[in-house]
């Protein structure tokens, strides 16, 4: 038997009959896991993390039964909705000044109503729905900053906008009747059991969404391939849903996440992974891989714990920098730490070259990297999926230029190199183990190993935690068998 949500009410005669994975219990039944004797034989829902409890208990209060079963789930790391840290929050410290704040801007931008003769309204939040669609976009973030499956929200004018007042938590027993296929229709889209029927009669595996950027100019996958995904995911019975940073407070719809934008810790992008892994949602890249990736001084070190090699490279700050004796030595590359898509990479045949490039990056990083410049007409980026190569490619260096991206290019022709894209098998037998011995140190996700070959041997050049896949590019040789690999990963993913 396969429990997906435990729902805790003292009047369960509110809640609506779903399937048997929703189980409706007290809060005594929850809290003394009682109840389930003779019901569910050999089952102990105590000792089932995967569970989602939704708590809608009476009250929330510190040492009632409602806080106690939201406490109960944290020790039995069930994720539980409101977890005791949101019961803290809103309970005793309200409002913090920050989101208050945050929440009058979006009123003040998107709420336009003419005050009447009422200068305060209360509105009602059910699971992030709001009861007037024009305040949709305030419920959802609402909901995502707090959590709570019944709130009571005030708005009052305050001679120039409409402002935020109460929040409090709604009871359900104190939900008025005309208000409860309202409440049924909430629950049941945020069990996941409405949204997905209504789209598609036959029950899909699982939801992914895919986050990516319509503008963005060089992005991690193009559009034709972002269809491609589209498509097997649908092939495969997968429900496949494309999605921007202004969706998330939708994350939770969806039961695996797949980043297709260019990520950074500072973004967006971190942050809708931090969710959905605090969610239990399993994402790609995950916040990890990003951390790691996106920092060259972490791989640097990484590989070298791992004996794998890299270009000779020392790191240099803004003392030791001076110190660098030129005589015999170079050309370098000197590195930012953070940088991507080539940028914040220069190299440096002499001296002067080398400390007016010096003196500009540091500007972006206390620590470079100065690393032994290899030339080559090409990278290898062998693509790798849960420690298994996915795809191989050949990226060679852009027209005149000593870099596969040449963003100083005056032509898109001239800006990137050409690729050549081969079977797995042809790849040599160095570069591929290189390529998995380095993405498995870095993690179990998605990666792009970039390597250089030459007489002394391999050497890693980078690790990128969302590597291109682009059509006709990195899917050439295999099509959508490597669209479908990616799709069943996510799908043993969250089977787990």
């Amino acid at each position: 038997m396969t429990i997906k949500h435990i729902i805790i009410t003292e009047v369960p005669q509110r809640i609506p009959v779903v399937d048997n994975t929703v189980m409706v219990m007290s809060p005594q039944d929850y809290i003394f896991h009682a109840g389930l004797a003779g019901k569910v034989t050999g089952y102990d829902f105590t000792k089932d993390k995967l569970i989602k409890v939704i708590n809608l208990c009476h009250s929330y209060e510190y040492m009632s039964k409602g806080y106690y079963c939201s406490l109960m789930a944290e020790a039995r790391a069930q994720r539980c909705m409101p977890s005791t840290n949101n019961i803290i929050t809103l309970k005793w410290k309200r409002l913090s000044h920050d989101l208050k704040a945050e929440l009058d801007t979006l009123l003040a931008k998107q709420y336009k109503e003419q005050l009447g003769t009422q200068i305060a309204e209360t509105f009602l939040f059910i699971f992030g729905r709001s009861e007037d669609e024009k305040l949709e976009f305030l419920s959802r973030k609402i909901f995502d900053e707090l959590r709570f499956p019944l709130l009571s929200v005030e708005l009052k004018h305050n001679g120039d906008q409409w402002v935020i007042g109460d929040v409090e938590p709604l009871a359900l027993k104190n939900l008025p009747q005309q208000k409860q296929e309202i409440f049924e229709q909430a629950l049941q889209a945020y069990t996941g059991k409405v949204w997905r029927s209504a789209r598609k009669k036959s029950q899909e595996k699982f939801w992914l969404g895919v986050l990516y950027n319509p503008k963005e100019v060089f992005p991690p996958s193009d559009k034709a391939a972002l269809s491609s995904i589209l498509r097997v995911a649908k092939k495969k019975n997968v429900y496949a849903e494309l999605i921007t940073k202004d969706d998330m407070s939708s994350l939770l719809e969806y039961d695996a996440l797949f980043i297709r934008e260019t990520t950074a810790i500072d973004h967006h992008t971190y942050r809708f992974a931090y969710k959905a892994e605090s969610e239990g949602i399993p994402a790609i890249d995950d916040t990890a891989s990003i951390a790691r990736c996106s920092n060259k001084v972490f791989l640097y070190e990484l590989m070298r714990s791992h004996n794998i090699a890299v270009p000779e490279t020392i790191l240099i700050d803004n003392k030791s920098w001076k110190t660098i004796d030129w005589n015999g030595h170079g050309p370098f590359v000197l590195k930012v730490p953070d940088g991507s898509f080539s940028k914040g990479v220069v190299k440096v045949d002499g001296e002067e070259e080398y400390k007016a490039a010096a003196k500009n990056l540091f500007k972006r990083s206390d620590v470079l990297l100065m690393q032994e410049f290899m030339h080559s007409d090409f990278d290898w980026r062998i693509g790798v999926l849960g420690g298994k190569p996915l795809f191989a490619c050949r990226y060679y260096m852009a027209e005149g230029h000593w870099q596969i991206y040449n963003h100083s290019a005056k032509t898109r022709r001239k800006k990137v190199g050409y690729h050549q894209t081969l079977k797995i098998e042809d790849v040599p037998k160095a570069v591929l183990d290189t390529a998995l011995k380095a993405a498995r140190a870095m993690g179990d996700g998605l990666y792009g190993v970039d390597l250089k070959e030459n007489e002394r041997g391999v050497f890693v050049i980078e690790i990128n935690d969302n590597p291109n896949i682009d059509k006709g590019v990195e899917d050439q040789i295999e099509g959508d068998l490597l669209y479908e690999k990616i799709i069943d990963h996510f799908d043993r993913l969250v089977n787990l």
